[in-house]
């Protein structure tokens, strides 16, 4: 992606970030058009997958959940290419083992009052998909990362609210495996008031994305909507996870860390992908492993479901307060 030699967009009410010449400034266009091709080919299959009757085993979110696995696998790594001093082995040190407590203590949590944990852990997920969505986008245009609330709704909504809308028959039997009580407290009128929500986001995020020119940001909470009132929430969910949220926030990794920036810069990606695999794998078999040790937790059957959305629950919490410190570290040094 070659420097703007102009100046520099803005949009709405937000300030650009200009970037030192040469030095890539936030995640490539095509990164974002891959997603949206990946779940738009999805939608377009859609009714041959209902009529297959295929998409529905939890075997589809299980292998997309462990696929996107690996995006927040270098995440001890962030604070270091995030600071512009050099770090103590000491600070290097608090952050996997801070990351690890909470993660315990999110574990412990979905055991002991699995309902409120699950159901905390859903609101989570809207808040750190749609953050996620939006820091890409204002990075991609040159803008200061800022959340806006409506945005965040708007496109970390449709992976949560709709299948609970669309999809109860298949999804409630998910949410109670996962945690029994889950279901009923989800009752018909918290899903509605999550739906209106959803519907008063999604128009004013379309609406402003429309006049800011942004065509295609535009499009996205309502081709996010279709798919997932049309394409069984275990497929649509799992591609979601692992073909969107996932890929976007490894693009933006590369261009975050400090060692890629010449190689973004000529255009070479091997090797930055190679750097974030090297980094990424023996976190990613820990993080894996972390199920099978939770087979052998006394006084509970082993549920594969269950033990993957509490690993990535408790990997979630420390993870999106990372992606916090990611989303404020401003433009990228030169």
């Amino acid at each position: 992606m070659t420097t703007p030699t102009g100046p520099p967009r803005t949009s709405g009410r937000h300030l650009p970030v200009a970037a030192p010449s040469g030095a890539p400034t936030g995640p490539p266009a095509g990164t974002g058009r891959a997603a949206v091709l990946t779940v738009a080919g999805l939608l377009a299959l859609a009714p041959l997958i209902r009529h297959a009757g295929i998409g529905t085993s939890p075997a589809y979110l299980l292998a997309g959940l462990l696929a996107g696995l690996p995006h927040g696998a270098v995440d001890h790594l962030v604070p270091g290419w995030c600071s512009a001093r050099a770090r103590s082995p000491a600070a290097r040190l608090a952050v996997p083992l801070g990351y690890t407590a909470v993660a315990a203590v999110v574990l412990v949590a979905f055991r002991a009052a699995p309902t409120p944990a699950l159901l905390a852990f859903l609101v989570l997920s809207v808040i750190h998909f749609g953050a996620a969505d939006e820091a890409f986008h204002a990075e991609r245009d040159g803008r200061t990362v800022r959340y806006r609330l409506t945005g965040v709704l708007a496109r970390g909504g449709p992976p949560v609210v709709v299948p609970l809308l669309v999809w109860p028959e298949t999804v409630d039997p998910l949410l109670a495996a996962v945690a029994p009580g889950a279901p009923a407290a989800l009752g018909p009128g918290l899903r509605l008031l999550a739906l209106g929500s959803l519907v008063g986001a999604g128009t004013v995020t379309v609406v402003r994305d429309l006049r800011g020119g942004r065509r295609l940001a535009a499009a996205e909470p309502v081709l996010l909507v279709a798919l997932f009132a049309t394409v069984p929430p275990a497929l649509a969910v799992g591609t979601y996870f692992a073909a969107w949220h996932a890929a976007r926030h490894v693009s933006r990794l590369l261009r975050a860390h400090p060692a890629n920036r010449s190689d973004l810069a000529a255009g070479r990606w091997m090797a930055p992908m190679g750097r974030f695999a090297r980094a990424a794998f023996l976190p990613t078999l820990v993080a894996a492993a972390v199920p099978v040790a939770l087979a052998g937790w006394p006084g509970r059957p082993f549920d594969p479901l269950a033990t993957t959305v509490a690993t990535l629950a408790a990997l979630t919490v420390p993870h999106s307060a990372v992606v916090t410190r990611l989303d404020r570290r401003g433009p990228p040094a030169g």
